[in-house]
Parts: C-alpha cells; sequence; structure tokens
C-alpha cells in the first residue's frame, strides 16, 4: 500500500480505527484497533513542532507521562524523532508532563544507542538526557503485509487500513529502576517486563534467526533455488523434513544452553530462569511459528544475494550475518559433544553448494 494511501486512510477514518488480522491458515482472528489521533508531519503534514504542540495541547492523561516509539532501521532517521523528544523535554522541565520514555521497536537499533550515537549527538541536549529514558527493547512478531480492507462503523462501511500478522509476538521492555513505573502503568496489557532484554534478544538471534536460515538454506537447495518455496511447505512435505527441522532446533537449542552456562555475561540470568525450560519453551513456540506461516526463501533468504559488479560483497556480507547467528551454538555443541551437529551441519553443506553453484535468490 502507497505510504500517502495508508496515511489517509488512517487520517480520514471516522471510527478512528485500524484492523489487525492474522492469516487464515492461522486461525484469521481479527482485531480492531482505536486511536485518538493520526498526524503526518512533513511533505503534505504539519511540521513536527507543530504536530507536538498539538498533540500537548489536546492529550490526555499527559502527566502519566509519554511512550515515543519508533520503529527505524538506521539511526541518521531518528532525526524528527528527537525534534519531537525535545519539545516533550522542554515541556516536562515546565513541569507539564509526566516521564518520557523512548522506545525503538527495532531489534537492530536499540533506543539506548540512539542517545550513544556520536553522528546524532548535537541533537541531543541536556533537558533531554534528563528527562527522556531511552527503554531497551525486544520485538517479534512479522508483518506480512498491508491491504485496504473494509470494517464496520455506526456511519457504515469505510475503508481502513488492514495489517496482516503472524500470530506469534511479543513486545519485552527492560525493568529497570528507571522504567519501574513504567511497566505499572502497563500491568495488565500484552507488554511484558524482563531484566534481560539484552540477553533474550541475543538468544532470539541463536534460537530463532539463526535456526530460520538453517533450515531455510537447506530447503532452498533442496528445491534447486526456488524462490517461491514457503518453509512450511518443505517441512510438511515428509516426515524426514520435519524431522530434520526438530534436530536443528534441538542441536541449537543444546549448543544455546552449553554457551548460557559457560559465560559469566548470562550468570544472572541462568540463576534466575532455568535455561533448558526457557529454550524447550521458546523453541516449541518457535517451530510451531515456522510451521504456520507461508514464509518464502525470497523473504527468508532476502539478503542472500549474487554479487555484482555494484554489490561485490553480498557472499561475504550474508555469510558474516548467518555465521554471527549460529557459529557460538555450533561450536558449543561440538565441543560438549565431540562431534559437529549433523543437521545444522547438513545446512552448512546446503550454503557452501549454493554459492559454489552460483545459486542465489536473486539468481535462481
Amino acid at each position: 500500500m502507497p505510504p500517502l494511501r495508508r496515511n489517509g486512510l488512517l487520517r480520514d477514518n471516522p471510527a478512528k480505527a485500524y484492523v489487525v488480522q492474522q492469516p487464515a491458515n492461522q486461525g484469521g482472528r481479527r482485531e480492531v484497533i482505536h486511536y485518538d489521533a493520526f498526524f503526518e508531519y512533513g511533505e503534505g503534514g504539519q511540521d513536527i513542532g507543530s504536530t507536538i504542540h498539538t498533540i500537548l495541547e489536546t492529550g490526555a492523561q499527559l502527566n502519566d507521562g509519554v511512550v515515543v516509539t519508533a520503529s527505524l532501521i538506521s539511526a541518521a532517521n531518528y532525526r524528527p524523532v528527537l525534534e519531537a523528544l525535545e519539545l516533550l523535554a522542554a515541556s516536562k522541565e515546565r513541569g507539564a508532563l509526566g516521564p518520557i520514555f523512548l522506545v525503538t521497536c527495532e531489534n537492530t537499533l536499540s533506543a539506548p544507542e540512539i542517545f550513544e550515537d556520536p553522528d546524532l549527538a548535537p541533537l541531543i541536549s541536556d533537558g533531554m538526557r534528563r528527562h527522556v529514558t531511552p527503554v531497551p527493547a525486544l520485538v517479534d512478531r512479522v508483518c506480512i503485509g498491508l491491504e485496504e480492507g473494509n470494517e464496520e462503523n455506526r456511519e457504515g462501511l469505510h475503508p481502513t487500513v488492514v495489517v496482516t500478522t503472524e500470530e506469534y509476538g511479543s513486545l519485552k521492555l527492560e525493568l529497570s529502576p528507571a522504567t519501574e513505573d513504567l511497566a505499572r502503568h502497563l500491568k495488565g496489557s500484552r507488554v511484558e517486563f524482563t531484566r534481560y532484554v539484552a540477553i533474550e534478544k541475543q538468544i532470539k538471534s541463536w534460537l530463532l534467526n539463526g535456526s530460520h536460515w538453517l533450515l531455510a538454506l537447506a530447503a532452498f537447495e533442496d528445491s534447486q533455488g526456488d524462490p517461491e518455496l514457503r518453509l512450511n511447505e518443505f517441512l510438511e512435505r515428509n516426515a524426514g523434513n520435519r524431522a530434520f527441522a526438530d534436530e536443528v532446533m534441538r542441536e541449537m537449542r543444546e549448543g544455546i544452553a552449553v554457551v548460557l552456562r559457560r559465560e559469566p555475561e548470562f550468570a544472572g540470568f541462568v540463576r534466575d530462569i532455568n535455561p533448558d525450560d526457557y529454550l524447550a519453551g521458546a523453541s516449541v513456540a518457535i517451530l510451531s511459528r515456522f510451521l504456520s506461516n507461508d514464509d518464502p526463501m525470497s523473504r527468508i533468504l532476502a539478503r542472500f544475494q549474487a554479487p555484482s559488479p555494484e554489490k561485490p560483497s553480498t557472499v561475504d556480507a550474508f555469510k558474516k550475518r548467518f555465521f554471527d547467528r549460529v557459529d557460538a551454538p555450533i561450536a558449543a555443541y561440538t565441543k560438549k559433544k565431540g562431534c559437529p551437529p549433523p543437521a545444522a551441519t547438513r545446512s552448512l553443506r546446503s550454503l557452501d553448494h549454493l554459492i559454489a553453484s552460483g545459486t542465489f535468490i536473486n539468481a535462481a
């Protein structure tokens, strides 16, 4: 959906609502999300300052605090967000606002990293550093797509933004003395709080992202490079493929458990949370997620691009990201067992075969 059309639907919807729905193969559950107002800034809308002033003038319960969320991959794109935070911090300085929290809904860039970025330092005032709490977060949900639908309200049917997402999803924020009030305000919501956001994010990178790529590489080779192959289609094709998935998850789980117990940086997590129980539960949820989502190779392996004169290092870049997600668990498993993990090794061989044959997601 074009951004301008999306913005128009959200701005002009008389019910101030959009729809979140699951795919039909996951039950097709629909949920209507209501909001108080939708503002545009920049081209076609107000400037960010006017937008923030309008929100401050019309917003309810501002003394309880403000949570600013953004989902941007690059720190350089946070300049409008920082401009908004500067205005909010000034309002807080005058006593007109409660606590301010920044949550970045993007796992590759945390809110504290925004405040530590040297290129953004000139935009972050002392007032912002005093009054804005950047909150580490772990976001885990795949948005499959946006489309236009119709939702019935008191005025009849009205065009509405429909967001299709997978069933599984979580948002975890770091629990600390600075966020205890926020946790109390959000009690009873779907937002979870944990003292171990960074560690759980690392576990997700190994167990979810690493396993996802291990399975996808084997499936991509098995299909002779079909970019439209769905991972769940491959896993459900026969008992052997399903058993392979179970083995990949088990091997990664065992390797991660070794790393968690071995490395001092994970000692607090291991003391407070049983890693075997945590990893077993996460593995079941993750594999169920792989089986229920119509996730094509073209999305999972989108970075597995053939090198070109313009981008000669795509393979090296992919391998670095891939091995960052699988090296530690595979090495730990190998050391514990005295031999490499068989299922994961199959996927590593698939990677070698795909590269050697020139079979990439954009050149299959």
